[in-house]
């Protein structure tokens, strides 16, 4: 059965688009590799991301995460089996929305900041389901332009 597991961290603070290429293509590699699927999201110098597959994968990339120096504070928010993926299709999707972006994806009023949702999300995570699939319905919409 499927696992997911949600958690946020921050980004070093020398981490360079460059860097986050690099760390992106890795990924996509690695999860590939390993049966994981997910995404992440990037604001403010905040991760928050979403990895899927069998739970001792997700568990040993963990493990890897919170020794990256690339990462620090790490904060896991939810983890448990679930029914299917929902993001089957992507090895690592990649989203760098604004705080007010993620604000409204998590359904809440006022938060600006992306420690104000984050908090907001670690306090009231049954709005993760909602985040989830709001998520999902900005990664399906067609870029501009590819119409």
């Amino acid at each position: 059965m499927p696992f997911r597991l949600i958690y946020s961290s921050e980004a070093a603070p020398d981490l360079a688009t460059a860097d986050l290429e690099v760390m992106l293509e890795e990924s996509r590699i690695r999860n590939l590799a390993r049966g994981i699927t997910g995404v992440l999201v990037f604001v403010d110098g905040v991760f928050l991301q979403i990895l899927e597959g069998e739970k001792d994968n997700v568990h040993d990339l963990m493990e890897t995460i919170e020794r990256d120096p690339r990462h620090h504070g790490i904060k896991v928010f939810h983890e448990r089996e679930t029914g299917e993926r929902a993001f089957a299709s992507w090895s690592m999707a990649y989203l760098s929305p604004s705080a007010e972006e993620v604000s409204r994806w998590a359904e809440l009023d006022g938060a600006t900041t992306i420690g104000s949702v984050l908090s907001s999300i670690e306090s009231e995570p049954g709005r993760l389901p909602a985040m989830v699939v709001n998520i999902l319905k900005v990664i399906a919409e067609p870029s501009p332009g590819t119409g």
